[in-house]
């Protein structure tokens, strides 16, 4: 974000005066209230090009169970990754997350969960919950590199950056980014969710 800087100038008017007369303090200058800088918008997140040596390994997935889920105080359309396959993929090869949407990923014990940004065009928001419900970790994710043709799969992955749970959790929720600034969720604060009728369904 760009912040534009304001610059005010106080003039002096300086009086002349008779001879003779004592001389006169100057007025004092005129406090006047700096203009505030104009609001810049912030840009519109352009996801990253897939060039030609660009690999990705997975395509977008589609078709995975949604939910109408309440937190934070809204409505969140929300996909849910409950097996294996659809949680390896995760948002990989996403190009856009729409406002009031969510992806929850649910495993079926509690563990020290590590993200990545493997595959993933766009940033977004990570939200780990422990197995009662409650905010173990926050993290605002940025998009990083693709892998390039040649390069090899281990170099490439040592180079992603690793988003934890700080502590053993049972389910990671991703989000918009922008949403924590937004709406400023904290550790340890509980989500209130139907918890058990999600794990009966985690494979």
């Amino acid at each position: 974000m760009t912040i534009v800087h304001a610059t005010v100038a106080c003039a002096i008017l300086l009086v002349c005066l008779g001879a003779g007369d004592p001389p006169a303090k100057p007025d004092a200058p005129k406090q006047t209230d700096a203009p505030k800088p104009a609001d810049v918008p912030k840009p519109a997140q352009t996801p990253t090009v897939v060039r030609p040596d660009n690999v990705l390994h997975c395509t977008a997935q589609a078709g995975i169970p949604r939910e109408k889920l309440k937190f934070f105080g809204e409505e969140w359309n929300t996909e849910l990754c409950l097996d294996e396959a659809s949680r390896a993929t995760g948002m990989c090869a996403r190009t856009e997350f729409p406002p009031n949407t969510a992806m929850l990923f649910a495993y079926s014990k509690p563990d020290l969960l590590s993200f990545w940004m493997k595959d993933c065009l766009i940033d977004m928001d990570m939200v780990f919950v422990d197995a009662e419900g409650k905010i173990s970790a926050l993290h605002e994710a940025k998009r990083q590199p693709l892998r390039t043709r040649g390069q090899p799969l281990d170099a490439y992955e040592s180079g992603l950056k690793r988003y934890g749970s700080n502590r053993r959790a049972k389910y990671c929720i991703e989000l918009p980014a922008g949403t924590i600034k937004r709406l400023k969720p904290s550790l340890g604060q509980k989500i209130e969710l139907d918890w058990a009728s999600i794990d009966t369904r985690t494979k």
